[in-house]
């Protein structure tokens, strides 16, 4: 049986590689031309594009890139394994240095997936294992990568997804999650005030690379004394720095 050639998907993948290469984004008429498209088919595509998440929209610069959908394909578990290889030394320091248990972890849907730990010299009871699948709403490392996540997109997830409960304190509308991933988007880190589990803090950021977009985040946890309102700006420093080490390897 004979196949004929599927010209949307041609034009669609000829203005994925376009974005692709960009550094910080084409306008409409950048991307036609590198695509080798009538400016028309580029915008409309474009649009198209836009709505399914494929490609992200710079109101202000009046630019497109490649959109959040389009991390979830390719070769998303052989990166994220590269970077729990990459960063096991520096997730080592940290722990040594704080004294409390540290997690690298990644986002699959509504979960945040342990992908590496490093526990302190005792370890903590209820520690996570790795492979755990934890509700990423009520941990910080979940609400790291949730806040990168496109709203809409965010919607969607939670459109399937009850917010279950774990503590008193675990988030439990999709208002006041959009309300937190805000928050956190601007904070450039999240905070779990005893939401997984009852005594337990933690606080983590996302690993980002260049062009804002985050595969794993790393979190430090421990009980609620270790982890007060005073001692979260000490522990801030050194969790960015290893953020920031970790990825000066990884790229």
């Amino acid at each position: 049986m004979a196949y004929s050639h599927n010209q949307s998907l041609t034009k669609a993948f000829a203005i994925f590689e376009a974005l692709n290469v960009a550094q910080s984004g084409l306008t409409a008429s950048e991307v036609a031309v590198r695509a080798g498209l009538p400016a028309s088919t580029a915008h409309r595509f474009l649009q198209n594009l836009r709505k399914s998440g494929y490609v992200a929209w710079d109101p202000e610069r009046r630019l497109y890139g490649i959109g959040f959908a389009l991390t979830l394909f390719g070769n998303r578990r052989l990166v994220i394994e590269r970077i729990a290889k990459r960063a096991r030394p520096f997730l080592q320091e940290l722990g040594s240095r704080t004294g409390l248990a540290v997690y690298l972890g990644s986002l699959e849907g509504p979960h945040a997936v342990v992908e590496h730990r490093v526990l302190p010299g005792r370890a903590s009871k209820g520690a996570h294992e790795i492979g755990a699948r934890l509700d990423a709403h009520a941990h910080s490392l979940g609400k790291a990568l949730l806040a990168l996540v496109p709203h809409p997109e965010l919607l969607r997830i939670y459109e399937v997804e009850r917010l279950h409960v774990h503590t008193r304190r675990t988030i439990t509308q999709r208002d006041g999650l959009l309300r937190e991933m805000t928050d956190v988007a601007a904070k450039g880190y999240a905070f779990d005030d005893e939401e997984f589990s009852p005594g337990v803090r933690s606080i983590s950021c996302a690993l980002l690379n260049p062009k804002g977009r985050a595969l794993c985040a790393i979190a430090l946890e421990g009980p609620r004394h270790k982890l007060g309102p005073g001692r979260v700006a000490a522990l801030l420093p050194p969790l960015l720095a290893a953020r920031n080490k970790i990825m000066e390897h990884v790229s």
